[in-house]
């Protein structure tokens, strides 16, 4: 009877170790933290270190590590008037160059871009139809279709979203946008292997929301095929609130989805 609590205390100490590391990574991002650095502040070896931080976090440590330096970047651009330099190199880069060119690559544009983006009075917001499409439509294409469910007491935005990516980052393959509990339809979805992902974002006074996910609300996160037009994987989706584990959401939605009225 013992072997359950046994199992129970060594699961409760993997996520610890994985959740102190993920502190260190935010508290040192202007560090080049290795991997044995790493697993050394989550008391495990290498192997077993990099085993535990991608079953609990979906991705290796070194792709969150970056994730999170991108993602610090993207709030000093957008909450702060520091200069791009000094971001690069309080988020670990020593090349401008090459930290704008990372910047891009996953992002889908330049640090000074979605500066200026963020400071434009005419944000889109987005309105409360499914894509713009009709039922009539939803019915003539071959789509993925799902139910995408929040909290009742919710008020915002829903964005779902095909990734090539095992975290939601850039430009989606497809999206839709929704305002409350409802169905969701996916189109031009080319066939190929993706990852399902939903975000929630909260509506509150201005726009900043479009731009700071860090409380966003998840779902998802899980593969999806298509092949003959047929889907294969789970399409219904539970928004939940983040957990430490969570990488961060490395997406600029006013600028890369087209936002119905």
């Amino acid at each position: 009877m013992a072997h359950p609590v046994v199992r129970d205390s060594t699961v409760r100490s993997h996520y610890e170790s994985v959740e102190r590391v993920i502190a260190a990574m935010r508290n040192h991002l202007d560090e080049p933290l290795t991997l044995r650095q790493l697993a050394r502040i989550g008391y495990a070896s290498p192997y077993h270190f990099i085993r535990n931080f991608r079953r609990i976090t979906g991705i290796p440590p070194a792709q969150f590590l970056r994730a999170l330096r991108l993602d610090a970047a993207k709030r000093m651009l957008t909450e702060t008037q520091k200069k791009v330099i000094d971001i690069c190199y309080e988020v670990g880069y020593t090349s401008v160059g090459t930290f704008t060119r990372r910047f891009v690559d996953v992002l889908g544009m330049s640090p000074v871009r979605l500066r200026r983006l963020a400071g434009s009075r005419s944000i889109p917001l987005p309105g409360v139809q499914l894509s713009g499409s009709t039922k009539q439509q939803a019915r003539m294409r071959a789509a993925l279709t799902g139910y995408i469910e929040a909290p009742d007491d919710f008020q915002g935005v829903i964005a779902v979203g095909l990734f090539t990516t095992r975290m939601p980052q850039g430009k989606p393959v497809s999206c839709a946008l929704l305002r409350r509990s409802g169905m969701y339809q996916l189109e031009s979805a080319r066939e190929g292997d993706f990852y399902l992902f939903a975000v929630g974002l909260k509506e509150p006074a201005g726009a900043s929301v479009y731009f700071d996910y860090r409380a966003a609300l998840r779902a998802g996160g899980h593969p999806i095929r298509i092949s003959g037009g047929v889907i294969h994987g789970p399409t219904s989706l539970v928004l939940r609130p983040p957990s430490p584990f969570d990488p961060p959401l490395l997406l600029v939605l006013p600028a890369q989805l087209t936002l119905p009225t």
